[in-house]
């Protein structure tokens, strides 16, 4: 785990059950693994990964579901962007909030794991 990420304590099982049943079915597995270690964090520079309850919030209010269908909001930059986890790929891509559109998303890491890794966002990365 990356030291930039001040982390959060685990998401309680109960929690998980409780953002599946909001979210109307299973949570990406790899976020459920990261929720088991830590329920959501940030780093200095804005990246956020979000907890389990705040993450199936924002996935609700910004209709990911309808408009990215086939990705899942688990954090943003804090500059406009959410970090997306693909769900057949698992590989991590950010776009504008504004657009949640497939056709402007930009690959941001291989995984969760390099994303959190990394501790990074696209906009601290690109020159």
């Amino acid at each position: 785990m990356s030291p930039a990420f001040e982390w959060n304590p685990p998401a309680s099982d109960d929690a998980i059950r409780e953002g599946e049943r909001e979210y109307g079915g299973p949570l990406p597995p790899d976020y459920v693994e990261l929720l088991r270690t830590y329920d959501g964090g940030s780093t200095p520079g804005n990246l956020s990964i979000l907890g389990v309850e705040d993450c199936v919030q924002r996935n609700v209010d910004y209709e990911v579901g309808l408009y990215l269908p086939g990705y899942f909001m688990i954090g943003d930059d804090g500059g406009g962007n959410a970090i997306v986890l693909g769900l057949r790929d698992r590989r991590v891509y950010e776009v504008d909030m504004g657009v949640m559109d497939e056709s402007h998303l930009r690959p941001s890491a291989s995984s969760l794991a390099e994303l959190v890794e990394l501790g990074t966002s696209l906009i601290e990365r690109e020159p």
